[in-house]
């Protein structure tokens, strides 16, 4: 046969095959060999078998007297990896003789570990149906813990409405529990839900047996809800989802898109904006009052309070920022949210406590609202009638309006600077300082008065007016065609009776300014243009403030654009998690139904069938919930907090980075790291974004990254440095806020969560998270981890 025949079988079978010499020295390895053990075929050739199969195994030596009495040997030993993982691996080997007489081992080697793992999980199912046939009793307990940890409402009742069942989650979203319910008539013991029973789908569900679904608001327990019923012979299961805040953020996204909407158009009017979507957010969170303040100088000024009295606007109007000033004066004074829950006993309201009772205001929390060179523009405020803290529901929706007014309200004040801009242009032109001409179209002749050539231009009237063409020649050449070409149009046009245009011109300098050129036409008793009167403009400022808004408003379209995208991705995501966990549900219920009615007296192979088959749909219902819950919740129960090898953790992201470090030539040192006491998925993902921050944005050379950390009072305190691009101190806060980028995505990728990510885990943690950099020099980012778990935000 053709030697590339077994030189290409070599190259592309599945089992690692690898040849040695007598000493045991690698001679040559596949592919699926190299790939096994973590190597290249390079790397393998300068190690011997030894290296890679642990030769501790008292198998080992087993095989060696094998393969050296028989000439082969074939058995079950522990390899090990390159990055020091060990693994069962299945080996054959065959001694044979090279043409010389040298022998060489023929080694086939296959990695176990999946079908081990596999067997295992048989094993284990196999124990666990063992036990499920043998005691019926067990396996109701086991199906009412795995419906309990739904994090979503399930009951089951019979076709007389009695409840049978009544997970946990139903337990807290219906506010009674199992114990009260069971036997019970579900119509009797929630009156309120009986309107229910007038749905539209209740007839499909009773009495055509079929399976509904709807949405439904509860305004007893305020919450929307997904609501689905299954019907079988004699049970109904009813699966329950609180889609509140789903729904919440559909709101708001659509909200959001025509506030934006609003205030792009020319004749809108921002208080008139403003005053719309404070009470639409008013409206998604009943009983809150929103304001904004518009800062001037040192004090606050009245924006919008749509439900703010009268009298009490007028109070506060001017008020002066500063520390313990209200909770607007302090958050506008700090640049910091204020959240004051209850006014009464807050010393930043000591000096306002008669203005709160004259409105009967008890709550009031307070955002800065900062442009992006981070200068306060005014403050947007929420108070409550009652004392109240934000829930988390609420301090989203905030961030997301407070972002928002940020956004509309620095587009309008620069559309505004653009129509002052304008105006100042019109004030120049009544001042005289607009180069002034007098065309007489017959002669061609052109009479230029007033000082404003030289002063705009730099051209002395005098001295171009012997010039005939001197006017066509100063315009840029791209603009030139275009500018004649509609004069002789408009010109052409009895019923027109003004020219005018914008173009390039050329200045004395030989710099071009931007230029906007009006004409009065006067026309003869035929209609025919005999002499034109007007005046040139220089609008380049003009032309600059307009380009600064469009890139604005790109940005602004852009970052609107991301979010609407972000938020449809978040919809999708929770709308086909809702629907997949529904399909293991059902087959829980519906085999554990068909258990009862057949096998109630007697355990036979079909019986332990169907146990079988609620067992996996139970455990693939648990992973399902799992998974949603490890993606829309962070650390919010203190049992994830546990002792934390940092320094070994930085190895594992190190680890992750390997391939870039490599590729980068990066250099990665990590000090000695102390140990801290926190969620440990949380932390790899802090040091995972800050240490691939510093990969990403390196500033040509080779990265140098050097993490560190230390005890500090109560706190423990790591730093991460690089020596890459850095960032300017005015970003220092910004860079820490949702969505916030500093940086076009051809330039560098990302969405802009990753350092808001970052502060995040860090306050859960207790601690606070800052940078120091300067462009060009590096950046050190660092933060703090509280000693005291009593510290750390867990709600």
């Amino acid at each position: 046969m053709n030697t590339s025949v077994f030189k290409s079988f070599f190259e592309t079978s599945i089992n690692a095959l690898v040849l040695a010499a007598g000493d045991n020295t690698i001679l040559v390895a596949n592919k699926t060999a190299c790939d096994m053990f973590g190597y290249t075929e390079a790397e393998l050739q300068n190690l011997k078998n030894l290296d890679i199969i642990d030769t501790s195994d008292p198998v080992f030596a087993s095989l060696v007297k094998e393969r050296d009495v028989n000439g082969k040997a074939s058995g079950m030993l522990i390899g090990i990896r390159k990055n020091g993982e060990r693994f069962p691996l299945r080996i054959s080997a065959v001694v044979l003789q090279d043409p010389n007489g040298q022998e060489i081992t023929s080694v086939v080697g296959v990695d176990m570990s999946a079908q081990i793992q596999q067997e295992q999980k048989m094993t284990m199912l196999l124990e666990q149906t063992k036990k499920l046939h043998q005691q019926e009793e067990d396996s109701r307990k086991l199906l009412e813990n795995v419906l309990d940890s739904v994090t979503d409402g399930f009951f089951i009742v019979d076709r007389d409405w009695n409840v049978l069942f009544f997970n946990k989650a139903a337990e807290n979203i219906l506010l009674k529990t199992e114990a009260e319910l069971i036997g019970k008539n579900l119509w009797e013991s929630f009156p309120e839900l009986a309107a229910l029973k007038e749905h539209e789908d209740y007839q499909t569900l009773v009495k055509e047996n079929k399976s509904i679904r709807f949405r439904e608001y509860f305004p007893q327990f305020k919450t929307w809800a997904d609501v689905s019923a299954y019907p079988s012979e004699k049970n109904i299961s009813v699966y329950f989802k609180d889609v509140t805040e789903v729904r919440n953020l559909r709101i708001l996204e659509k909200l959001e898109r025509e506030v934006l909407e609003m205030n792009a158009r020319p004749e809108s009017v921002l208080e008139q904006t403003l005053d719309f979507y404070l009470k639409q957010i008013q409206e998604l969170h009943k009983g809150m009052i929103c304001s904004v303040l518009r800062l001037k100088g040192n004090r606050l000024y009245n924006w919008s309070s749509p439900d703010l009295s009268p009298q009490y606007c007028a109070a506060i109007e001017g008020a002066e920022i500063g520390d313990n000033k209200g909770s607007c004066g302090t958050a506008a004074y700090l640049k910091e949210k204020i959240v004051v829950s209850d006014i009464e006993n807050d010393p930043r309201w000591a000096a306002y406590l008669d203005l709160a009772h004259m409105e009967g205001v008890k709550a009031c929390w307070s955002f800065p609202i900062l442009d992006s060179n981070n200068n306060v523009l005014g403050t947007f405020a929420i108070y409550y009638k009652k004392i109240k803290a934000p829930t988390p529901d609420e301090e989203s929706t905030l961030e997301r309006a407070k972002n928002l007014l940020m956004i509309i309200i620095e587009n309008k004040i620069s559309v505004e600077a653009v129509k002052s801009s304008n105006q100042n242009y019109d004030m120049v032109a009544l001042a005289t300082n607009d180069a002034i001409w007098d065309w007489n179209v017959e002669t061609d002749e052109v009479t230029r008065t007033g000082q404003g050539l030289k002063i705009l231009f730099g051209y002395d009237p005098q001295e171009v007016a012997s010039e005939k063409d001197f006017w066509y020649t100063a315009i840029h050449p791209d603009d030139l065609r275009r500018v004649k070409d509609k004069q002789v149009v408009i010109m052409n046009n009895p019923n027109e009776i003004y020219w005018e245009d914008e173009y390039r011109f050329r200045k004395k300098d030989g710099k071009y300014a931007h230029v906007f050129d009006k004409g009065y036409i006067i026309r003869d008793e035929s209609g025919r243009a005999i002499r034109l009167i007007g005046a040139t403009r220089d609008i380049t400022e003009r032309k600059e403030n307009e380009a600064l808004l469009l890139e604005l408003n790109n940005r602004l379209k852009q970052r609107a654009d991301e979010l609407a995208a972000s938020n449809v991705e978040l919809e999708r995501f929770a709308y086909i998690a809702s629907h997949d966990m529904q399909e293991p549900l059902r087959m829980i219920t519906s085999f554990l139904q068909l258990f009862k009615k057949k096998y109630e007296d007697q355990i036979d192979e079909t019986a332990e069938q169907y146990i079988h088959f609620a067992v996996d749909g139970a455990e693939r219902m648990k992973k399902l919930i799992m998974d949603l819950l490890e993606y829309s919740r962070v650390g919010s129960n203190k049992d994830d907090f546990a002792e934390i090898d940092t320094g070994k953790l930085l190895q594992e992201v190190k680890n992750v980075f390997q391939n870039r470090i490599d590729e980068m030539q990066a250099t990665v040192m990590i000090d000695p790291l102390p140990n801290i006491k926190g969620n440990r998925t949380q932390m790899f993902q802090l040091f995972q974004n800050l240490v691939g921050n510093a990969l990403k944005y390196h500033s040509g050379e080779s990265p140098l990254i050097h993490v560190s950390g230390k005890e500090e009072g109560n706190d423990f305190i790591f730093s991460v440095k690089d020596n890459g691009i850095g960032i300017k101190p005015i970003f220092y806060e910004k860079i820490f806020v949702l969505f916030q980028r500093l940086h076009h995505k051809n330039e560098y990728s990302g969405t802009g969560i990753g350092l808001a990510v970052c502060k995040k885990i860090v306050e859960k943690h207790g601690g606070k998270i800052w940078v120091e950099s300067e462009p060009g020099k590096g950046s050190c980012f660092s933060f703090t981890i509280s000693k005291s778990p009593d510290d750390y935000r867990l709600n």
